[in-house]
């Protein structure tokens, strides 16, 4: 066993050094790199859309066929943090088409950053309120106004997330 791991460890090395004297960094633009990471993260938010989307879209299957439509009601608001997310990835694109898109390049990164991770987790549990709503109105409970009250909690905090991100994207850089 002894010999398979030092094998393995001087195919590794051999493979490093391979790699390292073919790719090479020279002139490698690490701030481009996290603009474009900034957009990739944006992605999260995205997914959180998804996840909330499919959560609550699970929970309207077991609803009464009387109050099916005001269980779709409350299933489609988790939708909206994509929405948040691709309106901050388009306000982005626009700063890369400016004179100089560098000075620009770590102020997507945030954005992105701030915008994917706070639409990535608001839009999932908000597709758990949502879900636990759609169930209290099935059970007559709560009507669909109170399920989408409070499924609108979470949605505050990707719409911070939305606001702070056009502030960032909005303002002035020297």
């Amino acid at each position: 066993m002894h010999g398979f791991f030092a094998d393995a460890a001087t195919h590794i090395a051999v493979l490093a050094s391979t790699i390292g004297s073919t790719v090479s960094l020279d002139g490698f633009n690490w701030n481009q790199f996290l603009a474009f990471l900034g957009f990739g993260l944006l992605g999260l938010g995205l997914s959180g859309s998804a996840i909330g989307l499919s959560i609550a879209g699970c929970a309207v299957t077991g609803v009464k066929p009387e109050k099916r439509n005001l269980a779709l009601i409350v299933s489609v608001l988790p939708g909206t943090q994509g929405i948040y997310s691709f309106a901050v990835g388009m306000i982005a694109m626009t700063k890369l088409n400016v004179a100089h898109p560098d000075k620009w390049y770590l102020t997507i990164f945030a954005a992105g950053l701030l915008t994917g991770i706070a639409c990535l987790f608001s839009g999932w549990w908000q597709g758990v309120v949502c879900a636990a709503g759609i169930k209290s109105i099935n059970q007559d409970k709560m009507g669909v106004g109170q399920a989408m009250l409070l499924g609108v909690f979470p949605e505050l905090y990707a719409i911070f997330s939305l606001a702070f991100s056009a502030l960032l994207l909005f303002r002035h850089i020297k």
